[in-house]
């Protein structure tokens, strides 16, 4: 069976169990562009999200690193695979694990982040430095009591700057629950 031909804007067409409504330009799977955004809001499984509340919204769920099932979740396993995780290595699969992570967009060939693989994870870093300082001798006393004058005195004897900043290098940031697509 085929599609009605010369169809308007807004005709709706049931084909088995899916209705299809005509876009303007193509039919479109209402139980796909009724879950999120409306028409022309079709959401790939696979898309992660992060959400203004703490429960994730309808056909969405969790990015927590959970092992979901390959049958009941076939439609994201088609679309992610095992890239976050085999699962238990025949039923199951793991959803990326979002929790506490800021995402990066992969280098995909660019050349800023490059020799990672797609979905892999980095580990906190800080990027090599020095800080040298001046100690407020003369030269000749090099204790750090600052009674000198020449405010230029090297480090010596590998003394640094105290120690200053948390347990974390980190930007600004809100807490959000990231929740991916299914």
């Amino acid at each position: 069976m085929s599609y009605p031909t010369n169809p308007a804007t807004g005709d709706t067409y049931v084909l088995g169990t899916k209705s299809w409504t005509y876009d303007g330009t193509n039919w479109v799977n209402q139980a796909t562009f009724a879950t999120f955004g409306g028409a022309g809001g079709a959401v790939p499984a696979g898309t992660v999200i992060y959400h203004a509340a703490n429960t994730p919204p309808t056909d969405f769920i969790k990015a927590n690193g959970a092992a979901i099932s390959r049958t009941t979740y076939s439609d994201l396993f088609s679309a992610i695979g095992t890239t976050f995780g085999v699962g238990d290595g025949s039923t199951t699969f793991n959803v990326p694990d979002l929790r506490g992570e800021f995402p990066r967009g992969w280098d995909d060939s660019r050349g800023i982040d490059g020799g990672r693989a797609f979905g892999s994870a980095q580990a906190d870093e800080l990027k090599a430095h020095t800080h040298n300082y001046t100690d407020g001798t003369n030269g000749t006393n090099p204790t750090g009591t600052g009674a000198g004058t020449n405010n230029s005195f090297p480090v010596v004897n590998g003394r640094a700057t105290s120690e200053t900043g948390g347990a974390e290098t980190r930007p600004r940031n809100i807490a959000l629950l990231a929740c991916i697509k299914f």
